[in-house]
């Protein structure tokens, strides 16, 4: 932590990193008017259920795979140590910094990263920057460059890991920004809603008699129906009006009940912006394939929706290597647990590769945590097919024997 500080000390100006500052006014305005990507609007977006169901799922999936550095050798990989200074998360969070890198991707569409090196050039801690207090734009030369709080940074010190983008373009696109219509609908939706159940005035039934009633006879007629009406013992009583009076109940119109469909619509709406199966985020009225259904939904979402986040943050952080001196390793995620078959299917698929020579039992377990075998690490000859005839079935037809 010294050395960190002493780091940020040298500089010839001063860097907060904290959360939350805004660059101007951003957010939804009157009306749910977009007026930017940065914190406030973010917030704002945020008190959507389905947009915090979506970020959090994805967050919490990312943010807690194993991330280490591995070597090429001869065509494999191996775990290399010692790791890089910047990848030891041994006195901080990984879980933190992975999930801020993801948030920062999934809101603004880009993940900014401060560097801290030591006077080597060697980077000893990375911190995850508010994307609100970075500003990139193309200088006169054609060079990108990065300024937090209007203060422009040395390229070194920033790594900038992008979500999707246009051709052309140095940052990457927002999600909130892009779905603001869809969002700003939600949010208006969910402010209708919570604005009817708790300002609508709208009783149950109405009681209507001919004439002209005094507010104190109006309120003691109520009185004595709500009386001898209401409650449980009082259920299912006959009620009997008098000259002329009638009971008549009072329902939502169709228009005020249209908002329960709109509600339901945002949910896999939302979903769909970011990839995310929607019974993943408690909404299965729409799903009908259970089972091994959900399961291929499942496994969807790791290989379309969670890997190019995924190798987004491992080639920012590869990127790094060649200037530490080492151009052979590599960082990865590990999504190989998350996207792990059923127990069967992968005892069947170890069953393959050991009888093909495609694997060693020892490989098999180590997949599984498993520790290795004597011998284990003997490629087994390829079985021939086996010539045991099937049996024969007896035919229903015809008595055959």
């Amino acid at each position: 932590m010294s050395r960190i500080r002493a780091a940020l000390e040298t500089r010839s100006y001063p860097i907060q990193f904290t959360t939350g500052d805004v660059v101007g006014s951003t957010g939804w305005g009157p009306g749910m008017v977009w007026r930017g990507g940065t914190s406030q609007g973010i917030d704002q977006a945020l008190r959507l259920s389905a947009v915090f169901a979506c970020l959090r799922i994805l967050s919490e999936a990312i943010s807690t795979l194993p991330f280490d550095t591995y070597l090429r050798f001869q065509g494999t990989r191996r775990v290399y140590r010692p790791r890089p200074a910047f990848m030891d998360f041994a006195h901080r969070s990984r879980i933190d910094y992975l999930s801020q890198i993801v948030l920062s991707m999934l809101t603004d569409g880009n993940a900014y990263v401060f560097l801290v090196r030591d006077p080597l050039g060697g980077v000893i801690d990375s911190i995850v920057l508010d994307p609100g207090m970075v500003a990139v734009a193309r200088n006169r030369a054609g060079q990108v460059e990065y300024r937090v709080q209007s203060k422009l940074m040395d390229p070194l010190e920033i790594m900038h890991i992008k979500g999707m983008s246009l051709p052309g373009q140095i940052t990457g696109l927002s999600p909130i920004g892009y779905a603001r219509e869809s969002i700003g609908l939600g949010l208006a939706t969910q402010r209708f809603g919570a604005g009817f159940f708790e300002n609508g005035a709208l009783p149950g039934a109405v009681l209507e008699a001919p004439g002209k009633f005094s507010p104190d006879a109006a309120k003691m007629f109520a009185e004595m129906w709500n009386d001898n009406h209401q409650g449980i013992g009082n259920a299912h009583k006959v009620g009997v009006l008098t000259e002329g009076a009638k009971l008549s109940q009072v329902s939502i119109t169709p228009e005020d009940s249209q908002f329960i469909e709109t509600r339901r619509f945002q949910v896999p709406d939302i979903a769909r912006i970011y990839g995310v199966p929607p019974h993943l985020i408690a909404d299965a009225e729409r799903s009908t394939s259970w089972g091994s259904g959900l399961a291929e939904q499942n496994m969807s979402f790791g290989q379309y929706t969670l890997r190019p986040l995924c190798e987004r943050i491992e080639e920012g952080h590869t990127s790094l290597m060649p200037g530490l001196g080492l151009p052979d390793v590599f960082t990865k995620l590990n999504l190989d647990a998350l996207l792990r078959a059923a127990l069967k299917e992968r005892y069947d698929s170890y069953a393959v590769g050991i009888n093909t020579g495609f694997m060693v039992p020892n490989e098999a377990r180590k997949l599984e945590d498993l520790p290795p075998l004597p011998g284990g690490d003997v490629v087994k000859p390829p079985q021939p097919a086996s010539l045991t005839p099937e049996p024969q079935t007896k035919s229903t037809f015809g008595g055959g024997a």
